[in-house]
């Protein structure tokens, strides 16, 4: 399963800095507005110690980690969607992302134009679901004419559209509202920036990101404090340096792994491992995936022939140290089609060729 994440915000909100600290790419960062004038895009492999256990138990050769896709776009500036800016020209490319990582810079704060970091995280959410409200309005132009016509479904989708231009109007993200299934019909037909999941990223100075205030944020949204540019210089640090750096501020691990964490928890997803050859692997899936269907993400041959799948916590098979002793002790059950794989399982799959 392929996931994907997009970063939106203000111009010089530190986007393109915690792009570079997720993805440790070398990318144009300049202090002012419209230094990115076009889409970065990156796939990230996931930092996974259970996957490294695994390798050095089985002595594999070739590592294979999950990843996730992260997009950074031009910074949206008030009035995007009527055109002023370039991040509205982009949004296009967040429409398809599982998920938005919104930073909303903490610094640089402007007392005389009444700007605060909520009227910055306002200003881009409101920007939002007038892009939304743009795509619903392009829709009602094509249904309004089949009215006319007498076809059957087109009042019922009206009636729909209208319902979601209202709470558009009112500057209420989709993602928090229950719809009924003919609303929800046409939702899916929708790729609206607002139904998609959300998680803030605070950016702020060195000395402030440990402990911010926080309680301006929505509640029911996920917030990680970070410090992008402290990040960006982690991404350049060999492994003892950068773990003596994290100690230095009190931290285990850094700020964008724990953001890919939260963004990995958020969307409700998890991990299991395969080891075949000389190849240990990764595989995101949703959580509660079956086994058969667990199958069939690693080949649609395992799917189609599936017969049961060894299962074994990677941590037990890490402590025995070989799949052997792990099964001398009991450790490995054989699981049937419909068992609800769980994360940091190791799977063996048996199905017939």
């Amino acid at each position: 399963m392929a996931w994907s994440c997009g970063i939106v915000g203000l111009p010089n909100a530190g986007k393109s800095t915690l792009f570079k600290a997720l993805t440790a790419l070398d990318v144009t960062i300049e202090n002012y507005p419209f230094s990115t004038i076009d889409s970065n895009k990156a796939v990230v492999p996931l930092p996974d110690q259970r996957l490294s256990a695994l390798a050095e138990v089985f002595n594999s050769e070739k590592v294979t980690p999950a990843t996730i896709e992260i997009f950074d776009v031009a910074g949206l500036v008030k009035g995007a969607s009527r055109g002023e800016g370039l991040g509205n020209q982009f949004l296009g490319h967040l429409r398809d992302v599982d998920l938005l990582i919104h930073v909303v810079g903490g610094f640089d704060l402007q007392p005389v134009d009444k700007e605060t970091p909520l009227t910055r995280l306002e200003t881009v959410n409101l920007e939002l679901c007038l892009a939304d409200l743009e795509v619903v309005a392009r829709r009602k132009q094509k249904v309004e004419p089949k009215l006319k016509s007498g076809e059957k479904t087109a009042q019922q989708e009206l009636e729909a559209l209208n319902a979601l231009e209202e709470h558009l109007n009112q500057g209420v993200f989709l993602r928090y509202l229950d719809f009924s299934k003919e609303v929800q019909a046409v939702v899916d037909q929708l790729s609206l920036l607002t139904l998609k999941e959300m998680i803030y990223v605070y950016n702020l100075d060195e000395e402030y990101f440990l402990d911010p205030d926080l309680s301006f944020f929505p509640p029911e949204t996920p917030v990680v404090p970070v410090c992008a540019g402290l990040e960006a210089e982690l991404t350049e640090l060999q492994a003892e340096e950068r773990k003596t750096f994290l100690e230095a501020y009190g931290m285990s691990e850094s700020r964008t792994e724990v953001l890919l964490k939260k963004c990995y928890d958020h969307l409700g997803l998890s991990t299991f491992y395969t080891v075949k050859g000389d190849e240990a692997r990764a595989w995101v899936v949703p959580a509660g995936i079956r086994a058969i269907e667990a199958a069939g993400k690693v080949h649609t041959d395992m799917e189609r022939g599936f017969i049961n799948a060894e299962v074994i916590a990677w941590d037990n098979l890490f402590t025995e140290g070989s799949l052997a002793r792990s099964r001398e002790k009991g450790l490995a059950r054989v699981e049937g089609r419909d068992y609800p794989v769980k994360d940091g399982e190791v799977l063996f799959f048996r199905f017939r060729q």
